[in-house]
């Protein structure tokens, strides 16, 4: 009878919920953003861009400086466009941020500290 008692005991206590220390929320930083990007010469060299052809179309368009450009980074979350790098795919470490709004040209990216294979925009 006893043997049944203090297995009930240590089943019950086995039950019972234990206290936790309620952690701190996590607080997600914010990507940084790329400026809106004018559509004509003017606001374009307004907002501190250059106006011209772009990409192998040549379509006109507003190369603007990123408010990031040149920053280390280890992913593009850290970047207001992407992070790339010259180092060789699978290659760890660092990179920097895109220096323009246009992402033409090929870029290996940063991932998470890794270097992707090089991606090519025209």
């Amino acid at each position: 009878m006893r043997a049944l008692v203090l297995f009930a005991a240590l089943l019950i206590a086995g039950c019972a919920q234990t206290a936790t220390t309620p952690t701190a929320p996590t607080v997600a930083t914010a990507k940084p953003e790329m400026p809106a990007e004018p559509t004509n010469d003017a606001a374009c060299v307004a907002a501190g861009g250059k106006w011209g052809p772009v990409g192998l179309m040549g379509t006109p368009a507003c190369t603007l400086p990123s408010p990031t450009a040149g920053k280390q980074c280890s992913d593009s979350s850290e970047c207001a466009g992407s992070c790339w790098t010259d180092q060789a795919p699978g290659a760890k470490g660092a990179g920097y941020c895109q220096p323009t709004n246009m992402p033409f040209g090929c870029h290996s990216e940063v991932v998470n500290g890794v270097a992707q294979p090089a991606l090519c925009a025209d």
